[in-house]
């Protein structure tokens, strides 16, 4: 099991959002770091991009964590991107997990899933 490490910054690409690029492992024994972070990234910022290319491992609970924080983004009427990178580790994990998705949940009422599409 890999430490996971956070690093974060200005998105240039939408200013007023943030970055957070996560990498290492993503699982139950980080959820209250992961959670920190990303509820520090959002607050005050427009959006926030997470680079997930770096993470090594995901359970469960970072996959609940990234849908919770989409969601909190939705509500507050912030923008929530997930780059993976083409990270099998994390896109396998999504796939066993069942959380890739043909449609939104239905409180996705902006059509910006983070599980919608990709490979299935």
């Amino acid at each position: 099991m890999d430490e996971m490490m956070i690093e974060r910054w200005q998105d240039a690409e939408a200013p007023g959002s943030q970055g957070l690029k996560v990498a290492g492992s993503l699982t139950i024994g980080q959820a209250a770091q992961f959670k920190e972070a990303l509820l520090d990234a959002l607050s005050g910022s427009e959006g926030l991009l997470l680079d997930l290319s770096g993470v090594t491992e995901i359970d469960l609970t970072g996959l609940q964590l990234l849908c919770a924080g989409h969601q909190s983004a939705q509500a507050a009427g912030q923008g929530f991107r997930v780059d993976d990178g083409g990270n099998q580790a994390y896109l396998e994990s999504v796939v066993n997990a069942g959380f890739r998705r043909h449609v939104g949940c239905t409180r996705d009422n902006t059509g910006t899933c983070i599980w919608v599409g990709g490979e299935s």
